[in-house]
């Protein structure tokens, strides 16, 4: 969960980055709309608007242990979903430019039109499951390699006469 929850961040942090870059769209309006409806059936919108999501989980489990708090908290963040919304278009927005940006608007209507049929859906439904079954291995497989390859380079470096 940790890690869906840092890609999110990241991919967050990523669009946030770019923002000034795409202020000023030069797209069209049925551009636009096509890489909206991407940024939509691809998920990359669910990815931002689960940043409000992993804030209200977090802000329960520091309540946990404290029951009289509880009713604060559900008041508290529920007072701020409005400003998260409002927080999250913004992102969405954002993304939607980058990809107008990045892609025809011909192409963003075949991506949509794949994420529309039968296949598309059936990849989108089972996307979660499977990259959540990626992450469990992948965090193993980066330590190993990650060691792997610093083991390597060190043998390399002290063959060429660098202590490291």
């Amino acid at each position: 969960m940790i890690r869906l929850s840092l890609t999110g961040a990241a991919l967050s942090l990523a669009l946030l980055c770019a923002a000034p870059a795409f202020a000023q769209s030069t797209a069209t309006p049925s551009h636009l709309q096509a890489a909206r409806e991407v940024v939509e059936l691809t998920g990359v919108s669910q990815n931002i608007d689960n940043v409000f999501r992993e804030f209200e989980d977090a802000a329960k489990q520091m309540v946990v242990t404290r029951p009289e708090a509880a009713k604060d908290m559900a008041e508290i963040v529920g007072g701020l979903k409005p400003e998260a919304q409002k927080r999250s278009e913004e992102m969405i927005k954002v993304a939607t430019e980058i990809f107008a940006a990045k892609m025809t608007e011909a192409d963003l209507k075949e991506v949509a039109g794949f994420f529309k049929s039968p296949v598309g859906q059936r990849y989108t439904a089972l996307r979660p499951q499977a990259m959540g079954d990626l992450f469990k291995l992948l965090q193993p497989w980066s330590v190993t390699t990650t060691n792997y390859l610093f083991d390597r380079f060190s043998q390399e470096m002290r063959k060429r006469g660098h202590a490291l």
